[in-house]
């Protein structure tokens, strides 16, 4: 018996810990460095995250639900805390949708930039959504739906109802409008966003001088 707790303890001592457990303790989104916040209301809280090359973020918890929204193409590898890192490819103007609670870090070791926004899901509208949308959609679950809108110079989208609350994403840079008044007229660079809390029915015409690209996210 001796001799097997002796052989327990030496186990101990050269095992080496899980990835991530011991090594660092998680941090809130508010105390994650490249988590920059730009935006928060009773729906939502956006934060701006970049992750330079050869940078990587602490280990940070999302207590909510969130989608993401990539800006350029990259290869990171991502990690939960206590596992192993896993390969993360994204894609320019590519959108995801991540379940909380999650526990991870991203690990950025490509010469790109890693840049997204990750936009959190704190309420629900409870609306029931038009069943005609303006776009592709490339996201639909019980939280929100996706619509990818893509528009060549003068071209508009068919006219199309919301009835709740919906962000407006931009991938590219450009103009549209969605009506006469001023306040219907948006420039924008890309990851530029526009909170719309009211329900309104209007068409996006792009009128730059460029191809527009938009992620549109309602939510249900």
């Amino acid at each position: 018996m001796p001799k097997r707790r002796h052989l327990f303890s030496w186990i101990l001592l050269v095992a080496p810990p899980l990835a991530g457990v011991g090594s660092q303790t998680p941090v809130t989104l508010d105390h994650e460095a490249h988590h920059h916040p730009v935006f928060a209301n009773e729906w939502t809280r956006i934060f701006d995250v970049t992750v330079l090359p050869g940078d990587s973020t602490l280990y940070h918890v999302h207590p909510n639900d969130y989608v993401f929204v990539t800006f350029g193409d990259v290869a990171l590898k991502s990690q939960l805390f206590g596992a192993e890192k896993a390969d993360l490819k994204l894609s320019d103007g590519e959108v995801r949708i991540t379940m909380a609670p999650i526990t991870h870090r991203v690990v950025n070791p490509s010469t790109k930039p890693f840049h997204n926004l990750t936009i959190e899901l704190l309420k629900s509208s409870g609306v029931a959504l038009s069943a005609a949308p303006a776009g592709t959609t490339v996201l639909d679950n019980a939280r929100v739906r996706v619509q990818r809108i893509v528009l060549k110079p003068g071209a508009s989208t068919p006219r199309h109802e919301h009835r709740g609350p919906t962000l407006d994403v931009a991938v590219s840079a450009g103009s549209i409008t969605t009506g006469s008044a001023a306040a219907d007229r948006w420039t924008f660079a890309p990851a530029s966003y526009r909170w719309n809390t009211a329900a309104r029915t209007h068409t996006v015409t792009n009128t730059g001088k460029s191809r527009v690209e938009l992620v549109e996210i309602e939510w249900k």
